[in-house]
Formats: C-alpha cells, structure tokens, sequence
C-alpha cells in the first residue's frame, strides 16, 4: 500500500501538469472501487471546474476543485494515478478517467479495486479526514506530544506507529526502518518509551520519510509514481523484506508477526528490553 512518501511523491507529480487546468468529462468504469460515488454524483460535480489546489492528508489526495468542491482519492492497496495524453489502447484495470482541457487524462488504475475516489459538495468536509491524525511533520508532534498520546498504552510501539489516528501516513515499510534507526525492539510498549527514546523516534521517522519522498517512494510491489516510474527507496531499507539477511551490524534480520502483519528487526540493534 501505498504511504505518505509515495502519495506525496504523486502529489508532487501531479500538481504542477493539472492545478489551473479544468475538468471536461468523467469517464466510469463497470467496475466499482471500494468506495466511490456514484457516477451521477461525479458528473454532477466535477466536470466544468477548475482545480485550484492538489493537497495531500495521510495517505489521501485532495483535489480543491473551485467552488468549494472536494475530490477525495485514496490508492488502496494497489492504485495508480497517471497523467498524459489519451492512451490507445486504454490500460486495463481502469476504473476513472478525468478528461482535462489541453488534451490531459487523468486515469486512476487499480487492480485490486482498494481504491476510494468521493466527491464532496462546497461545505462538507470528507468524513474520512476525521480519522486521520497529525502530519509527521507538523510542528505539534513534539516528542513530549507523543509521549502524552502512547501515556497508559500497552500496545507495541510498531503498532502505535501503524495507528493513523495518531500519526498519518506511516504504513509497514517505513515503522520498521524508523524503528530499527532508532534502536527500539518493536515489541516494546510505547507507554515505556522515554522521552529521549521518543526524541529519536520523531527525528529518525521525519529524516526517513524526507529521505523516501526525495528517492521517489519505494516499489516493493505494484507502486508507480504519475509518469508511470518506480521508487528507489528500496534500495536503501535496511529492514522490511531482509528476513535471514544480515543487518549492516552484521547480525541477522529477524521476523515476527504483528497484528497481522510482518514486522521486520534486528536483535542487536534492537534489543528487547526486559
């Protein structure tokens, strides 16, 4: 899935080749993704305006289309955004496509159908953005900040990391390179972390997210920027998909399972604390 160096790597992509141009027409797949408005809605609001400002919250994309006209999108697991002209023959999987002035399309891509691309009128704001919590990079997130929001949590600081409602836009990939950067065994209690611990948390998760945005994102699987290109941060990860490697301390990289999902460490770098 894609996470916030990705989406933001795509904003960035995006917004210099479609703010200022105007929607033309909405193209509808037969397929519908996870959530999405309906055809009539979309025809009713997009087409006609102008984008004004193409912003990223957590892992959304928000289209501000003039007159107070919200287009929310978000890539699942496997979506992809591409701008350019007309494709013949079309890509497959297409599921929208935006039809701008200039002869631009823009096309969402989406195999697995994860996706969310809703409409909202002037006045409403996206019920989704409720959920989603601080930017790593605002000036609120102090490492006391997160030292108030993990008081009295039992759960493992790789889950508190996962947890968007605390912070937005950090998936698998990237907790457990912060983690390993930062020295912590992901099975600690964020409620046990001190305030220094935290202070290497924060510094290390705001240099690796810049660094993976400055890379363009990491293709582990089905991730592709707006021009169709992989990432090149996984070149650089030290710890997600190294299970049985060796760690650059020369130690081996370790699996578990958490919640669910593959959390990936190093026992010397990250040692449990007891």
């Amino acid at each position: 899935m894609p996470e916030l160096p990705e989406v933001e790597v795509i904003r960035r992509g995006l917004a210099p080749l479609l703010v200022g141009r105007r929607f033309l027409a909405v193209q509808v797949g037969d397929k519908r993704l996870r959530q999405q408005s309906s055809p009539q809605e979309l025809r009713r609001w997009v087409p006609g305006r102008r984008l004004d400002n193409l912003r990223r919250r957590g892992k959304y994309l928000l289209f501000d289309l003039e007159g107070g006209v919200t287009l929310l999108i978000h890539l699942g697991m496997t979506g992809r955004l591409l701008a350019g002209p007309p494709l013949s023959p079309p890509l497959p999987h297409v599921h929208l496509v935006f039809q701008m002035d200039g002869g631009l399309d823009l096309v969402f891509q989406d195999i697995r159908r994860f996706g969310q691309a809703l409409v909202f009128p002037p006045g409403v704001a996206p019920p989704p953005l409720a959920r989603v919590g601080a930017e790593p990079f605002s000036r609120k997130v102090t490492p006391a900040w997160l030292a108030e929001q993990a008081r009295g949590r039992s759960r493992p600081i790789k889950n508190f990391l996962l947890d968007a409602r605390i912070l937005a836009g950090i998936g698998n990939i990237y907790a457990c390179e912060i983690l390993l950067a930062a020295g912590l065994h992901p099975a600690t209690p964020a409620a046990r972390l001190t305030l220094e611990d935290w202070g290497r948390v924060l510094a290390e998760t705001r240099r690796i997210l810049k660094l993976a945005i400055k890379k363009g994102g990491t293709t582990v699987a089905n991730y592709l920027n707006s021009k169709g290109e992989a990432g090149l941060f996984q070149l650089e990860l030290l710890a997600y998909g190294r299970a049985n490697e060796p760690c650059r301390c020369g130690a081996t990289i370790h699996r578990l399972v958490q919640a669910g999902r593959s959390t990936f460490f190093c026992p010397v770098c990250q040692p449990r604390r007891d």
